[in-house]
């Protein structure tokens, strides 16, 4: 009877791990999308497997006494990241790149580095490049670590000590997250603690094995989840310069921005359209005087099929003037042939009319 009670307790356990695992998913596909920052890190990986070693052997527990050797319950006063109450305010992880120009690349890194110690921060990456001697410009790289509450700060200072020629910043929200995760640190040590008390009233070696691998599995968890709030706690309360300082022979001067009026936007306008025409027919004249002789050739071309085509046209026109005269020379002369025909053949009538009319007299 004892025996079934605990097998439907460490059922209940095993369901309600699963459904904190379930939200452990859903959890750390939502901060590593939309934040980037890594949900889990494995920093106890080594003290798991020999866990699972020792409980794969057997020798973790003892039959007669199995909650002597079994895990002890981890100390939250020990190993729980520093607290942050995301009550009083969102927890933002700030980013800020900048690139700065000095002629003085020397004092302004070791400037920078002075006032890093001095904001209580740290350089997490530095780099230099170039050596300074003989026009070989220095350009140095760093990643600096600092008190959230330090950031304007320094900014302010580095600002001040060189030319910034470019400056952006990223603001990421990551309260939603923080709170899913410590919530779920909450849920896995109450799991630990009742899988724990459940091991202690095990009797049999099936039940107490099972336990103490689903101890181990939660340990590991547990683990990894506080590795995870230790990083959200870092990012959000050291914020992170990344600084390009270049050695320059010059500054640059630093030109306030001037907001251009509506008037002063119609004249550049004009100057505009007025440079363009300009551009524009300098351009056709370099095009005409480059295509010139191409140009003069074409015109001889075309001058003399003109003079072919004209001379042809005037030829044709003669031949066709002198075709209709011709003509009608011709017309003229059949007209005059038909007229002399008429004629005497008008004489041959009237002869033999005179005739007739001799013949009736006698």
């Amino acid at each position: 009877m004892k025996r079934k009670v605990i097998n439907a307790i460490l059922a209940g356990v095993v369901a309600i791990s699963l459904m904190t695992g379930c939200s452990k998913s859903s959890s750390e596909h939502r901060s590593t999308s939309g934040n980037g920052v890594p949900q889990i890190a494995y920093d106890n990986v080594e003290g798991v497997a020999v866990d699972a070693e020792f409980a794969a052997k057997g020798e973790w527990f003892d039959a007669g006494s199995p909650a002597e050797n079994a895990p002890d319950v981890i100390d939250n006063n020990k190993t729980n990241p520093t607290d942050i109450d995301p009550t009083k305010g969102r927890l933002l992880i700030r980013t800020v790149s900048m690139t700065a120009e000095t002629k003085s690349f020397t004092e302004v890194e070791t400037d920078l580095k002075a006032r890093v110690a001095a904001a209580g921060g740290y350089m997490e990456y530095s780099a230099v490049n170039g050596t300074g001697k003989d026009r070989s410009l220095r350009t140095g790289s760093y990643v600096i670590r600092v008190p959230a509450e330090k950031l304007d700060e320094l900014i302010s200072s580095v600002g001040n000590s060189c030319t910034v020629t470019s400056s952006n910043e990223n603001t990421s929200d990551v309260t939603l997250q923080y709170v899913d995760t410590k919530a779920r640190l909450d849920s896995l040590e109450i799991e630990y603690e009742q899988l724990t008390k459940l091991l202690e009233e095990a009797g049999d070696l099936d039940t107490i094995f099972v336990i103490q691998n689903k101890l181990t599995e939660v340990r590991y968890e547990i683990e990894s989840t506080k590795s995870s709030l230790l990083v959200l706690e870092n990012q959000v309360q050291y914020a992170t310069l990344s600084l390009t300082l270049k050695e320059v022979l010059e500054e640059k001067e630093v030109v306030e921005p001037h907001v251009v009026t509506f008037g002063e936007k119609i004249s550049i306008q004009f100057e505009k359209m007025k440079e363009d025409t300009k551009e524009f027919f300098q351009g056709l004249l370099l095009a005409i005087i480059a295509c010139l002789p191409g140009i003069i050739f074409l015109g001889i071309v075309v001058a003399v099929v003109l003079i072919i085509v004209f001379s042809a046209r005037k030829k044709r026109r003669k031949r066709l003037e002198a075709a209709r005269i011709a003509k009608e020379a011709e017309e003229k002369a059949a007209k005059e042939k038909e007229a002399k025909e008429a004629e005497k053949a008008e004489e041959k009538e009237k002869k033999a009319d005179g005739a007739d009319k001799a013949d009736k007299e006698k």
